[in-house]
């Protein structure tokens, strides 16, 4: 076995960030600011995440430019309501350049094994090449929303044409002309479709189950508007706070049977009588209002509706030669068949495994525990000096999920200047915390209605909870506040 390879080119660093996403790019940002040296560890060639690997036609944001971007590192310049991928991705690269994030920045460096040293109170992070590194600090910045789920359908080699996923997007391929198949109906799918349908020869939407969807309002900005913005930084601020607070006041839709999500489904149920028309019956959900995610979009339904296009409530039974077979029989032909199958979020530690205290692996602690549950979202007892940010429960149905992670950030970090402030080098969520944390989480999810019936990326197999935030970001807030002494220990 050959040794790994000890990177030894920079100083050794106080925290180590996985993962150059916005949650990696904040967390470091905001570290450095604090005056700790920072390393963070990529394992694509470039910044931004989700947002880098998602290049499939119409992708964007489905939060207000706005309000999805930094509290910190605002920019008046955006060109819609909801910003495309292109420009996403160009301000996360230009936050990171202009905040310093780029220069402490390891690209190619994929996470394999991160190992805490008890004795020298340290987490050693071997990468994907064989180079290691340490610090006292290590941050999982890595996502949910970032390992395409590639369902094994019957056949699939056998397929003689074009297969990919929206997140392994072939932008050299031309879909002019070709006869092609979306199989999913979901956040990327709704987007993707109305732009393959202005060009494909005929497309064929394979629906297993349809969606909530509301019409989405997006515009481009008007140049007066950005000048505005530009000369007045507070009208920004005031616009993101006036955005933050219009989503915050819809959470109650979320509670199940409440009057607010009895009003919004009856809304949203004529929304879909006017707009898809015929087709209303295949595209009305029969579950609670948000039990899965709602989508927003302007030009789906009209997408449904033209000459080229096709809407397929049946089930793939395999992928042919020719196309594919579904499970009432139907022989569709298709040049290419495109999975929007999204994502396995259920998989917080994507390709890396995390050995705590005695050598414990947290993919078993999770195993134990029916899934994957942190402390706020961030920490687990057993292993110190480790936090996850957009970690369990932390998902959110109805905000930014911007907010969440500036909340989780500064969390963090006064976690980290406590521990400094004690003359210690250890702090480590309790057992209790976590218990009295899960109970009251748990019983603030049964009432939502992600905890309705029907299946999601939100629950596991066994319907447990494990992606979402069970109230308001006020509340998160409000218990991110501070780090509770009673709910660690420092030593």
């Amino acid at each position: 076995m050959q040794a790994p390879r000890q990177d030894t080119t920079d100083p050794t660093p106080d925290l180590i960030v996985i993962g150059a996403g916005f949650g990696g790019i904040g967390m470091a940002a905001h570290a450095l600011r604090a005056g700790l040296r920072v390393l963070v560890l990529e394992r694509a060639g470039d910044v931004g995440g989700t947002w880098r690997d998602n290049i499939y036609p119409g992708c964007a944001c489905d939060t207000q430019s706005h309000h999805y971007s930094f509290s910190f590192a605002m920019n008046p310049d955006w060109s819609r309501i909801y910003a495309p991928q292109p420009e996403i991705l160009a301000y996360l690269r230009r936050t990171a350049d202009e905040l310093g994030v780029t220069e402490n920045l390891r690209c190619g460096a994929g996470v394999r094994h991160a190992r805490w040293d008890e004795d020298e109170a340290r987490w050693h992070v071997t990468t994907e090449d064989g180079a290691t590194y340490s610090a006292p600090f290590l941050v999982s910045a890595v996502g949910q929303l970032n390992q395409p789920m590639i369902p094994d359908f019957a056949g699939r080699e056998t397929f003689g044409g074009k297969l990919m996923h929206t997140a392994e997007w072939d932008a050299g391929y031309d879909l002019t002309g070709k006869r092609v198949v979306v199989i999913g109906n979901a956040a990327s799918a709704v987007q993707a479709i109305p732009q393959i349908a202005r060009v494909a020869r005929h497309l064929t939407v394979l629906q297993r189950s349809p969606n909530w969807l509301v019409a989405k309002g997006d515009r481009p900005f008007e140049e007066r508007e950005k000048r505005r913005f530009r000369a007045f930084p507070l009208l920004q601020r005031l616009c993101r706070w006036s955005i933050y607070w219009q989503w915050e006041r819809s959470w109650p839709e979320f509670i199940d049977g409440s009057r607010q999500s009895r009003r919004q489904t009856e809304a949203n149920r004529r929304h879909i009588a006017a707009e898809a028309g015929e087709l209303a019956p295949e595209l009305t959900p029969d579950y609670p209002l948000g039990c899965r995610r709602i989508l927003l979009a302007d030009d789906y339904y009209p997408a449904l509706h033209r000459d080229n296009v096709s809407l397929v409530t049946d089930q793939v039974d395999r992928l042919t030669p020719e196309g594919l077979l579904t499970k009432g029989g139907q022989r569709i032909e298709a040049d290419c068949i495109v999975l929007a199958t999204g994502f396995h979020a259920r998989d917080f530690l994507p390709g890396m495994t995390v050995e705590g205290r005695d050598g414990r692996r947290l993919s078993d602690t999770w195993d134990q525990a029916d899934g994957p549950e942190a402390y706020l979202g961030m920490a687990v007892p057993g292993f110190p000096n480790f936090f996850l940010l957009y970690g369990p429960n932390t998902n959110l149905g109805h905000n930014s999920i911007i907010f969440m992670l500036e909340c989780q950030v500064h969390y963090v970090l006064r976690a980290i200047a406590r521990l400094r402030w004690r003359g210690a080098r250890r702090i480590e969520v309790t057992p209790e915390a976590l218990q009295r944390h899960r109970r009251a989480q748990a019983r603030e999810l049964a009432r939502t209605a992600w905890a309705g019936r029907c299946t999601s990326w939100y629950k596991t197999a066994t319907g447990k909870i494990i992606n979402n935030w069970s109230a308001g970001t006020v509340k998160y807030w409000w218990q991110t506040r501070r780090p509770k002494a009673r709910d660690f220990t420092t030593r």
